[in-house]
């Protein structure tokens, strides 16, 4: 007989989108099963780069402390065209959220953080070893059968397991037992080959790269790094080389089609590949591996009550560095939502939100992931000649050249549509510009002392008011208060104003301060838990 579990939701693969969901949702009090095939969480380094978007929700999950020394903070990139002329520096404008726009880190360590904050939230249900093998749903919830191989296994630190001792996988001849989860939802983050994409008969849209790349992480690489990533499109061999911090630092060469990709990673060829950026001679060889990236999208991100997050519902070439970032941005944008809906705080059809604000943005940065990914990739001689010129000549075009440096056109999510309201009359129209928007987390001053604003935000939704003094009032959904200053004059464009915080920190709305009753109401429809609110701030 099958062992049976009942939580409020079973999420799919515990690599950093399924981790980051259930912490969420286990801090929203939502009863949480994560179940995950492999023994522990991950040890290979693939991701690389977050933006200060990820970072801030690695803040409000409290591994940051631990994180922060493990990363190669604020870093930039740099592009060398024919000939190893330096052709652009590129590198984030002025960081808007708190954290820094863009820095290097090593997944391993990041999943396993994450991890050990999942063992430490009593609402989370922990299944290792165990894959899904069926699911059914109704109206009323969803029935996933899995298997379980070996005991029931809680997992275990995939960054430390070299230094435990601990197994990889158990042995083939483990029992076999039968699980049963019902769950209300269900959110699938098993990655681009996932179980439950398929399942459901979701489809991809796309295509798959033709060009393959050579990875090679190094371990025990001397010096102080570099705060930038390079770019080789020398027309030959493109080349990139990422840098990390405790002597960590990536390479990733293009093969060409004659070129065996086993042979490619043996030790003479990567000896040969490296040396000419570095002595491999003193390093240790991490990993090395051939990969083909993805061009692809699925074509719904929700059946039913199963939503897919992550690698499960887009994939992408690495060159914008945004495979993660828009899968913790997706753990983000599905959890709170579900956890509304759970607690009676919104209705269902807030769930289609969800694709409606996420799949758009997903879609925008696989296409530019492609277009870097040319630009990198291309080695025909008189198109690479071309793009030098032109990448060199914006410098005379300050605001093109400021679009390119800045990396502008790494468009961040802009949501018109979904949770989100219009304006109400009487906003100034640069402050109808918060709309859609992640709200800016610049430091501020409570009592004379700094603090970041997400330290003022109570949980759920929030009000801020904007005010004459550079003032910020923020109400949680309580009723309860706090003050401070806006000592950057970050909100100034906003003053007279009063802005609707989502849980996930963007801006669903905006009103003149004395319409703030409008702008409750304006939302209420989609989610009543605002009437709730909109009654403590009349008493």
């Amino acid at each position: 007989m099958a062992e049976r579990a009942e939580v409020d939701v079973l999420i799919i693969g515990a690599g950093p989108t399924g981790l980051t969901t259930a912490n969420l949702l286990a801090d929203a009090g939502l009863s949480v099963a994560l179940i995950e095939a492999n023994p522990g969480s991950g040890d290979e380094p693939r991701a690389i780069s977050a933006t200060d978007e990820t970072l801030r929700v690695m803040q409000h999950l409290g591994i940051m402390d631990r994180l922060a020394p493990e990363m190669l903070m604020d870093t930039g990139a740099r592009y060398f065209g024919l000939g190893g002329k330096v052709i652009a520096d590129v590198r984030p404008g002025n960081p808007r959220l708190g954290q820094p726009g863009k820095s290097q880190f090593d997944q391993p360590v990041l999943e396993g953080l994450l991890y050990e904050a999942a063992t430490q939230r009593e609402q989370i249900s922990l299944h290792f070893n165990t894959s899904a093998t069926s699911i059914t749903q109704d109206e009323h919830g969803v029935r996933v059968a899995a298997t379980r191989l070996g005991e029931r296994s809680l997992g275990y630190n995939g960054a430390l397991a070299g230094d435990s001792g601990l197994q990889s996988a158990p042995p083939e001849n483990s029992p076999v037992t039968e699980l049963e989860f019902n769950a209300s939802w269900v959110i699938a983050c098993d990655g681009g080959r996932s179980f439950t994409r398929r399942e459901l008969g979701i489809g991809l849209q796309g295509s798959t790269q033709v060009e393959r790349w050579i990875v090679v992480d190094l371990l025990d690489v001397p010096g102080n790094p570099e705060p930038f990533a390079s770019f080789h499109c020398n027309g030959t061999r493109p080349a990139v080389v990422v840098p990390g911090v405790n002597g960590r630092r990536r390479y990733e060469f293009m093969l060409f089609d004659h070129e065996d990709g086993q042979a490619m990673i043996s030790t003479e060829s990567i000896t040969k590949l490296v040396t000419p950026y570095q002595d491999i001679s003193t390093v240790t060889v991490r990993r090395a591996t051939v990969y083909t990236a993805h061009q692809r999208i699925a074509d719904s991100y929700r059946s039913g009550r199963v939503l897919l997050a992550g690698d499960a519902a887009h994939l992408m070439p690495p060159f914008a560095g945004q495979g993660l970032n828009a899968g913790i941005r997706d753990a983000v944008g599905a959890s709170w939502r579900v956890a509304a809906v759970v607690k009676g705080e919104a209705n269902e059809s807030i769930i289609d939100d969800y694709a409606t604000e996420r799949r758009p943005h997903a879609a925008d940065m696989v296409k530019l992931s492609k277009r870097i990914g040319w630009v990198v990739m291309n080695t025909n001689p008189v198109v690479t000649r071309i793009r030098d010129a032109v990448v060199t000549g914006t410098r005379v075009l300050p605001a093109l050249n400021r679009w390119l440096t800045q990396m502008r056109f790494l468009k961040q999510p802009h949501y018109t549509t979904g949770t989100v309201t219009s304006a109400l009359p009487g906003v100034p129209h640069l402050a109808a510009e918060f709309i859609g928007r992640s709200l800016p987390q610049p430091d501020i001053s409570v009592d004379g002392e700094k603090t970041k604003l997400d330290e003022l935000l109570g949980a759920g939704w929030n009000l801020m008011e904007v005010s004459a003094g550079h003032r910020l009032v923020f109400t949680d959904q309580l009723g309860n208060t706090r003050t401070a200053l806006d000592t950057g004059r970050v909100f100034d464009t906003a003053t007279g104003t009063v802005l609707l915080i989502r849980p996930d920190f963007y801006v669903a709305g905006i009103a003149p301060a004395r319409e703030r009753q409008a702008l409750l109401q304006s939302l209420i429809s989609k989610v009543p838990a605002l009437r709730d609110f909109d009654t403590a701030l009349r008493h």
